[in-house]
């Protein structure tokens, strides 16, 4: 893959921390992100050569703003974008605060909207946008509705961006991952019970066997943001082992 680049936002654990290393090893540059210093240095500290880091929040329009201007000055543009950071808390429809409704619609879908339109300027002609989303979209689970509806609408834009985009060589893809062992879940608010639990319960419905992890994801990415996928338009790769089949 030569030098090209790619930024991963919420790089430091989970999907996004794999994907970078997957990347890494297949010859690309990474640029992640992170919201707090000790979680970003730790993670580009394990990644190693050609792994960069940059501290932003991506439910604030100033550090992206920040963030795409230092990508600028110091890397130049860039060749693909992984909208992977996001935030999932569990949470009853009766029981939702408009706290915890803002909270997640500004890093879900506020947060990657502008992250993807800020990045525009710095995408080469032709690069790779790749939206991270989830079965929640046309799966219904209990005590997700304000992350499901920040899912469906991010997924819902990527026909739109398509379109729009396509003078600039800019294609926007979809990732769908089922329920996978990421550390997402130990923030969501459930209780270690009810995360075995769902764990337990994907593993054994699974037509696969065994509940899907990250490293069953980074290799999709990949694909989404390399040449391979150049004609891929609004496509969605549903990564669930075969659970919503």
């Amino acid at each position: 893959m030569g030098n090209k680049k790619i930024v991963i936002t919420g790089g430091t654990t989970g999907i996004g921390f794999t994907c970078a290393e997957y990347l890494l090893k297949a010859g690309y540059n990474i640029i992640i992100t992170g919201r707090t210093k000790k979680n970003l240095d730790n993670a580009v500290s394990k990644l190693g050569k050609n792994a960069f880091g940059i501290l932003s929040d991506t439910s604030s329009l100033s550090d992206i703003d920040k963030l795409v201007s230092k990508i600028k000055n110091e890397f130049g543009k860039i060749d693909g974008l992984f909208v992977n950071a996001g935030i999932f808390k569990a949470m009853s429809f009766e029981g939702t605060t408009e706290d915890l409704f803002d909270e997640t619609m500004n890093t879900n879908f506020k947060g990657a909207f502008f992250t993807v339109q800020k990045f525009i300027p710095i995408l080469k002609n032709p690069s790779s946008i790749v939206l991270n989303t989830s079965i929640v979209v046309f799966k219904a689970f209990a005590d997700t509705s304000v992350y499901t509806a920040s899912k469906a609408a991010l997924e819902s834009i990527a026909k739109v961006l398509n379109i729009e985009l396509a003078d600039k060589g800019i294609r926007v893809n979809v990732v769908s991952p089922g329920v996978t062992q990421s550390p997402i879940q130990k923030k969501s608010g459930m209780s270690d019970e009810a995360i075995d639990n769902l764990l337990e319960h994907f593993s054994a419905t699974s037509p696969i066997g065994r509940i899907v992890q990250p490293t069953d994801i980074a290799p999709i990415v990949e694909f989404l943001l390399s040449d391979k996928s150049q004609v891929l338009r609004n496509e969605k790769i549903i990564v669930d082992g075969g659970t919503t089949m």
